[in-house]
C-alpha cells in the first residue's frame, strides 16, 4: 500500500528525531522548503507538523519557524496488556491475515523482513482493537507455504514475543490513523485513536520482532505511575 506524502513527512522527521539527526531545539525546514522537498503543497506540509506538534514532537513560535520540542522532564511508568486495559470484554479474535513484510525497528535504519500477523478483537460484533504484530525471520519461513502455517506461526509469535527473555520498548501516542485502520475500527475521522507501540529485543539488546495495536479512546483504560528522569 502507497504511503500518503502526509504520511511520509510524518514518517520521515519522526525517524530524524529518534535517530538524533533533529536535535531538540533544532530549527526545521520552512514549510515551503518542505513542500518543495516532498513536491507536495504547503496545506499538506502543515497538516503534517500540526499532527508532530499535537503529538509533542515538535512546537512552532509564531513568525521564526518549527522547532524540535525539548524532552519533558516527567515521565510515566506504564504497564499495558489488551487483556487488563481494555474496559469491553473480548469476545472473538479474528486473525485477518498471515504474510511476509518489510518493517522498521527504533533507531535502525533499513527495512528488515519479518512474518507479520493481522488481528481483530471484538466484543460481540464490535471491533476493539486492531493489532499488526511483526517478528523478524530468520530464514526459517517459507513463503510459499504461509498459507497452510496459520496456526503454527500464530502459535509461533506469540511464544516468541511473550517469553521471559525478551525485553519490551513501550511508546504510546494518540492520533489520528488513516482511512484503513478507521474502517476496520469502525470510528469516524475525527475519534481519537490511540497506538501502541511495542518493540521486542533480546537480552543482549538484538531486535527481534515489533508489535502496534490501535483502538479508539473511549475502550483504553490506562493506569501509570509517575518518576522523574
Amino acid at each position: 500500500m502507497k504511503v500518503k506524502i502526509y504520511d511520509q513527512i510524518i514518517n520521515d522527521i519522526m525517524d530524524d528525531i529518534h535517530y538524533g539527526n533533529l536535535k531538540p531545539g533544532e530549527k526545521l525546514p520552512t514549510y515551503a522548503e518542505l513542500a518543495k522537498k516532498y513536491n507536495t503543497s504547503i496545506v499538506t506540509v502543515r497538516k503534517s507538523i500540526s499532527s508532530l506538534i499535537n503529538k509533542g514532537y515538535l512546537s512552532a513560535v509564531e513568525r521564526v519557524g518549527t522547532f524540535v520540542r525539548e524532552c519533558e522532564k516527567e515521565q510515566y511508568l506504564i504497564s499495558f496488556a489488551p487483556q487488563a486495559n481494555i474496559n469491553e470484554e473480548i469476545t472473538e479474535i479474528s486473525v485477518e491475515d498471515i504474510s511476509l513484510s518489510l518493517i522498521k525497528m527504533r533507531e535502525i535504519r533499513q527495512e528488515m523482513k519479518a512474518v507479520e500477523m493481522r488481528q481483530i478483537l471484538y466484543s460481540d460484533t464490535l471491533p476493539i482493537c486492531y493489532i499488526i504484530t511483526a517478528l523478524l525471520l530468520n530464514g526459517r519461513y517459507n513463503p510459499e507455504s504461509m498459507a497452510d502455517m496459520t496456526e503454527r506461526n500464530l502459535q509461533t509469535i506469540n511464544k516468541i514475543l511473550d517469553g521471559f527473555e525478551i525485553k519490551k520498548v513501550l511508546e504510546i501516542t494518540m492520533d489520528t490513523p488513516n482511512r484503513f485502520i478507521q474502517n476496520k475500527l469502525l470510528v469516524d475521522r475525527d475519534d481519537p485513536v490511540f497506538c501502541f507501540t511495542t518493540y521486542y529485543y533480546t537480552m543482549k539488546d538484538e531486535p527481534v520482532g515489533k508489535s502496534v495495536l490501535y483502538a479508539a479512546g473511549e475502550n483504553i483504560d490506562l493506569y501509570g505511575k509517575s518518576f522523574l528522569k
